[in-house]
């Protein structure tokens, strides 16, 4: 296996200077788009948000009791830890976390002053994700000539807000910290700080280490944007490994999920006879509960197809 695998690293720095339709604006497109079909993934340097601030104040829940962090799981908010088949793995949900007073009912759960200042960053960092994922989106969707669809993919989409925590194994324990897998959603927006430990399998079947600085952002694409694409784009195999040689490693996912009900339909657009249509309709939260039942993890080498697969 490779030490380390740098990825194309794309600047989204002066997002709010990108024209649409300019000279930089198709240039940054185009590499997006080589960049997604080569390796499913890119490096996005981006500077409108702190995720280092935002995780130091989410650090202090993880810290709170077990029964006490277990009681404040509800539909929105989930509490996800000491799970046998991932011992290393703690994970804290917020869903739809940019609808009307989310951010604020989060921060109450966990603090008797509502903590406005963690309900301020919650939903700063959440708006701007949102905003650099939606120019991202758009500018493939452009690539595809599927413009029309955009406005339609934008009302149809949820987020969620994941904040993750992987302690060090100990001297019997793996160090597996995340299984293999695919992203179930449409785009994942990565942080992480100081440890690495992700990892991402290559098409040719080899795992090899990913480092990115600590000052960007990994963006991934889930089976969703695959399956919508019709297969244009690639949807990396990627994993967590610890080391008993490593600090705690936390990082902050921001996933984008299309609404429960809306079904996910290949544009025809995209279905021609160099490409003939691979997925069938489907719902993607219905797709995400058949990835977690026995007969989606009996067929997790390719779930999606699997499940929606023509």
């Amino acid at each position: 296996m490779e030490k380390s695998f740098k990825l194309p690293i794309l600047d989204f720095y002066n997002t709010d200077l990108l024209k649409q339709g300019s000279n930089e604006w198709n240039s940054l497109r185009d590499e997006v788009f080589k960049a997604f079909q080569e390796y499913g993934c890119f490096e996005v340097m981006f500077d409108k948000v702190k995720p280092r601030d935002l995780l130091e104040e989410i650090k202090e829940i993880f810290n709170f009791p077990l029964e006490f962090k277990m009681s404040k799981s509800s539909t929105m908010f989930g509490y996800l830890g000491q799970n046998p088949t991932l011992p290393l793995y703690e994970r804290l949900t917020i869903q739809d976390v940019l609808s009307h007073g989310i951010a604020k009912k989060f921060a109450h759960l966990f603090w008797p002053d509502g903590n406005p200042i963690v309900c301020d960053m919650v939903l700063s960092y959440s708006k701007q994700l949102s905003m650099l994922e939606k120019t991202i989106r758009r500018m493939v969707m452009e690539i595809l000539g599927v413009e029309k669809y955009i406005e339609e993919q934008n009302e149809s989409s949820n987020y969620v807000l994941i904040f993750n925590k992987y302690r060090k194994p100990t001297r019997d324990e793996s160090g597996i910290g995340l299984a293999p897998h695919t992203d179930k959603n449409i785009l994942t927006i990565l942080f992480q700080i100081q440890v690495n430990g992700l990892q991402i399998q290559r098409v040719n079947g080899q795992w090899v280490d990913v480092e990115f600085s600590p000052n960007s952002f990994l963006v991934l694409v889930g089976d969703v944007f695959k399956a919508w694409t019709n297969g244009r784009l690639h949807a990396p195999i990627h994993r967590v490994l610890m080391s008993r040689k490593d600090e705690e490693r936390f990082s902050i996912g921001f996933f984008t999920f299309p609404k429960e009900g809306y079904l996910v339909n290949v544009p025809k657009e995209l279905v021609d006879e160099d490409h003939p249509l691979l997925y069938k309709p489907f719902d993607g939260i219905k797709y995400i509960q058949f990835y977690k039942s026995e007969s989606g993890q009996r067929a997790s080498h390719d779930s999606l197809k699997a499940y929606c697969g023509v």
